[in-house]
């Protein structure tokens, strides 16, 4: 049997009367056209409506809700108006029709809902009852539970107007809330009298939890689904399920009972592949660092490992890091296990009660280094968990080994790594098998980066301690940080210089044409691949210098008093200089070890375009499977193997799109119940600014950026380009404190807000003007 759709209200009279868990709204409705023609007249009417405080009026056009189209938000609603007031009723209702006269002439069934206005809103928004681009089968709630008004999600609007709430279809009895329950008690009873489970729903609960009905209309986008795709969500979900109930358990030779798995802590992998990247991009990047040179390079720094460790798993495609690894490898080595065990089993439940801090925990979860600030950190960070001789233990065993680390002493040290990053630049000159590139990529690039990288959050940690202890101030922080001057500087002094006719386009491809705005990505272009790179847009010179910056007398002697525990006369001008060298080796190797990734994956482009093969479908293939491709025979030819590799992964990877898993996974619920997850963005800089703003894709985008905000999804050093422009500041998608973009903005002071989550940023791409204000903390899409 099948629902009759007709207009928004004659599917509310229809359906009011077969459900006894969702409330509707008394209403009336009167006919568009004989309202105008002065033939109707609302006096008497709304005389049964007096009894409610105010009404809302609201379209009902006839075009307005098909079963296989739909003019959703289209038309004009007005609300709370005074139901003892005709002539703001009459008002409201001629609002309501001039919105349909502005899109077309009045048609016969056009209407306006006249309606009781929910009083004590606690919750409302919308609902699909399947993922509304895929056909997943999950309940999409997109939900306000703050402003009290029943709006904000269908018109955009309001700072709480982006909650978003996935429930999987089959497990709507694993929802612990009882408003949820009680909302999706109400939607499976509406979808058994709608013969239909494919239904768009606006809904409203009061402060009883009572569910509202405010309409219901067909979902539209079905003709785009693949049906075969959704079907296997549930398949893959249980694997998923499987598989981190395992993880979740104690394993063997790991410190701490249990873990929690993330997308954006320690090498934050959503932020550099995506949430669902294709099988190249998320092999390539297991294999060059989160398999093994990650932790090579920390337990070289004096950091325990946890041995034979991966420390990135891929959940139904979509990779997650398994932060228990990350805590029990920011250890110094000496630690007793008694304190291990203690502060990875401490850390774990601060992270799974704050998920907030995901892309913080180096900051705000856990201490990873000894810094001027280190016992206000164990008071915060540490608290009761460890005894007071043990936070002592911890305490010296940090300043030993960050010392040890500060002054260049052992295979950890800032010289050792760079020399290692040189001799990968000389072997880059010359051509190399695919094996040997891999190696050398590990071995020389993405190891000694590692150890950069951690250097180079040693020195910004111990660099925001001296603000904390009001030895420096934060203009002082800012302007240390923007006496930096790292290869993002170089690049946007030679592009200044390649506009000017200064530098050759040649000179300068050999130095940058490498980078691609998607590093792991082998479907986004190089610069030296763009043929529109730099043409249809003039680069102005930035204003931002690059200025010494000295401690003061008295900042000398403070530092030096914090240091003199310290061995070997190490003082507050070797401090300085470490800071400045850690930032820039931090950034210079990875400048250096993108490009053997980048000529990894042109290798791999050639080796397919050979075999018969396009970039779009090798990026389907794993580099496990490539490399095995190359050195066994088969039964068939290698294009006939790498195809259909190509076209399994294919299907994996939508299935993987369709698939939605949280930010944070801290127990087997969150396969199935994926909550809303506020995002505090790192912000750089205390500056406000007011700007139109631009979103820009994984493509150079030929469109002048000078005085507009760049939205971007991830911090990818390919975007450094965006710098030689005059952009007034930077959102991201995704990013850390200590990102990739996030010392590029402090670089070169530019107000950026890194890693503003996934809810705002959808928000922003509607955003013709963005406001930032740094020091307040906040982003308004305006």
């Amino acid at each position: 049997m099948n629902f009759t759709y007709c207009t928004k209200v004659g599917v509310l009279k229809n359906i009011k009367d077969k459900l006894s868990l969702f409330n509707v709204s008394k209403l009336i409705s009167i006919n568009a056209i004989l309202y105008r023609g002065g033939k109707v007249s609302v006096t008497d009417e709304i005389l049964s409506l007096s009894k409610y405080p105010f009404l809302i009026i609201r379209s009902s056009a006839a075009d307005e809700d098909g079963q296989t189209n739909s003019s959703a938000g289209e038309y004009a609603s007005v609300l709370s108006i005074p139901s003892n007031n005709p002539e703001k009723i009459s008002e409201a209702i001629n609002t309501v029709i001039a919105s349909y006269e502005r899109k077309r002439p009045l048609l016969p069934n056009d209407e306006v809902i006249i309606q009781e206005m929910v009083q004590d809103i606690t919750m409302s928004g919308v609902i699909f009852t399947y993922d509304l681009n895929t056909g997943a089968p999950y309940y999409v709630i997109n939900y306000d539970d703050q402003s009290g008004a029943t709006d904000t999600v269908t018109s955009g609007n309001g700072e709480y107007a982006n909650r978003t709430l996935y429930i999987h279809r089959n497990s709507i009895d694993k929802i612990r809330s009882e408003r949820f329950i009680k909302l999706l008690q109400a939607i499976q009873e509406l979808e058994q009298a709608m013969y239909s489970k494919f239904l768009d729903i606006e809904f409203a609960l009061d402060e009883n939890l009572t569910p509202y009905l405010l309409q219901v209309r067909a979902i539209t986008t079905q003709p785009n689904w693949n049906r075969a795709i959704s079907k296997r969500v549930d398949a893959t979900l249980q694997g998923v399920q499987s598989f981190v109930i395992d993880h979740l358990k104690r394993v063997p030779g790991v410190y701490g009972e249990t873990t929690v798995l993330g997308q954006m802590p320690d090498w934050n992998p959503v932020e550099m592949i995506g949430r669902a990247p294709r099988a190249l991009a998320a092999s390539l990047y297991q294999t060059l660092i989160t398999d093994h040179a990650w932790r090579t390079a920390r337990a070289i720094m004096g950091y325990k490992v946890p041995a034979g460790q991966p420390l990135m798993v891929m959940l139904a495609g979509q990779p997650f890091i398994d932060t228990r690894l990350s805590f029990h490898s920011y250890l110094p080595s000496t630690i007793s296990p008694v304190i291990a065990e203690k502060l990875v089993n401490h850390w774990v439940e601060q992270l799974a009660k704050n998920p907030e801090l995901h892309d913080k925990v180096e900051f705000e979860v856990a201490i990873t280094t000894y810094s001027f600030d280190i016992d206000e950190k164990m008071e915060q960070l540490v608290g009761d968990c460890l005894t007071s001789s043990e936070k002592a233990e911890f305490k010296q065993a940090h300043f030993q080994q960050t010392m040890k680390l500060v002054k260049g002493e052992g295979q950890g040290s800032l010289s050792d790594a760079l020399e290692k990053i040189e001799r990968l630049r000389e072997k880059q000159n010359a051509i190399s098998p695919l094996f040997a590139m891999v190696d050398d990529c590990i071995h020389l690039g993405t190891v000694p980066f590692s150890i950069l990288a951690r250097h180079g959050f040693i020195a910004k940690t111990i660099l925001l301690s001296l603000q904390k202890l009001g030895i420096i101030t934060q203009n002082e922080l800012n302007q240390i940080l923007a006496s930096v001057h790292t290869i993002a500087s170089e690049l946007v002094e030679d592009m200044y210089s390649l506009q000017l006719g200064e530098l050759s386009t040649a000179d300068f491809m050999k130095k940058f044409g490498h980078l691609r705005p998607g590093t792991y990505d082998i479907m986004s272009h190089r610069y030296d691949q763009m043929l529109n790179f730099l043409t249809d847009s003039q680069q102005e010179q930035s204003e931002q210098q690059s200025k010494p910056f000295l401690f003061s007398t008295i900042q000398q002697q403070q530092i030096n008093n914090l240091l003199k525990e310290s061995s070997g006369g190490f003082n507050a001008d070797q401090l300085l200089n470490y800071i400045h060298e850690a930032t820039v080796g931090r950034e210079y190797g990875k400048f250096v070890f993108t490009r053997s990734v980048s000529d990894i994956l042109e290798l791999i482009a050639k080796f397919a375009e050979d075999n018969g093969l396009s970039r779009d479908e090798i990026s389907h293939a794993p580099l496990d499977t490539i490399l095995n491709i190359i050195k066994n025979s088969g039964e068939s030819t290698v294009e006939e193997r790498l195809r259909e590799v190509s076209k399994q992964e294919l299907e994996k990877h939508e299935i993987s799109v369709a698939v939605r898993l949280p930010q944070l996974l801290a127990d087997q619920a969150g396969v199935h119940i994926v909550p809303f997850q506020v995002s505090h963005p790192n912000f750089i800089t205390h500056k406000k600014i007011t700007a139109p703003s631009i979103v820009l894709r994984s493509d150079i985008d030929s469109i002048p950026l000078s005085g507009k905000i760049v939205i971007i999804e991830g911090a990818d050093p390919g975007f450094d380009w965006i710098f030689s422009q005059k952009i007034s500041g930077l959102i991201t998608k995704y990013g850390g404190a200590n990102s990739h973009m996030a010392i590029r903005c402090a670089e070169f002071g530019m107000p950026a807000a890194i890693g503003c989550g996934e809810q705002r940023y959808d928000q922003l791409l509607k955003a013709n003007q963005v406001h930032i204000d740094c020091a307040a903390g906040f982003i308004n899409p305006l």
